[in-house]
């Protein structure tokens, strides 16, 4: 009779053990893929959107990646943000990190036309405290002899070095996934990009600064002012905390 509890207690303490150490389930952060026809999906972010106004973001079923919408980004020379910037951006969601802690998020793009001028897409900046810090940023620029260049670099607005760079077709959607690992020791930090689900970049990397808060604002940023006219679209956003949910799409 002893034996046969000791063999139950056994059992059920194994049962438990098995329970407490396995993995937990994947799970989506932060999704907006506009199917609210709206901009709503933005507004619990706790980061501001700038000059998000309908003229600038209008949702559109034209040009749509996925589902009934998408949403069309235009920049005009009066999207004054102040007198080194142009902005027009919805506020994207805050992840806190820590050395060693990894952010995955994915999103698609499209453009109709080459841009006329250089424009920041995205990027990841620190909260205050100690300041605002721009980290990395991602833009689309004209080609030399025609055409259109993705870039990737990081520092503020990519100041510390272009880390890649490929051609961008306009008149298709492109996925852009990422993962960042975040380390302000540049050989411990690292960015892994994929770009319409190839490995394009994976390299040990200064990926953040002295802040725990990160945001970042997708749409158009200018640095400095142009009077030029360009239009972004973007769908389905996800940020989550595995790469499986960050990959999980067709290309």
């Amino acid at each position: 009779m002893k034996v046969l509890r000791r063999s139950a207690l056994a059992l059920a303490l194994s049962s438990n053990l098995f329970w407490t150490t396995a993995p937990a389930a994947a799970k989506i952060l932060f999704k907006a893929d506009f199917e609210t026809g709206d901009l709503s999906q933005w507004s619990q972010t706790g980061t501001r959107g700038q000059n998000a106004t309908a003229r600038n973001i209008e949702i559109v079923t034209d040009i749509v990646r996925e589902g009934k919408y998408a949403a069309k980004f235009t920049i005009h020379e009066d999207d004054i943000f102040n007198p080194q910037q142009l902005r027009v951006q919805v506020g994207g969601p805050r992840v806190t990190v820590e050395e060693g802690s990894d952010t995955y998020m994915s999103f698609y793009l499209y453009m109709a036309d080459p841009p006329k001028d250089r424009d920041n897409f995205f990027y990841w900046e620190g909260n205050p405290p100690p300041r605002y810090n721009n980290v990395m940023t991602w833009w689309v620029e004209p080609k030399e002899g025609g055409g259109t260049l993705i870039k990737y670099g990081t520092g503020n607005l990519g100041r510390n070095g272009t880390e890649w760079s490929a051609d961008f077709s306009t008149g298709k959607w492109h996925h852009l996934a990422m993962h960042i690992r975040w380390s302000e020791d540049p050989s411990k930090g690292n960015t892994r990009l994929w770009f319409d689900g190839a490995l394009v970049l994976d390299k040990k990397l200064k990926t953040k600064g002295p802040e725990s808060v990160y945001f970042c604002q997708p749409g158009i940023h200018r640095s400095p002012h142009r009077p030029s006219v360009d239009s972004i679209y973007f769908d389905k956003f996800i940020l989550a905390d595995t790469l499986e949910e960050v990959m999980a799409t067709s290309y």
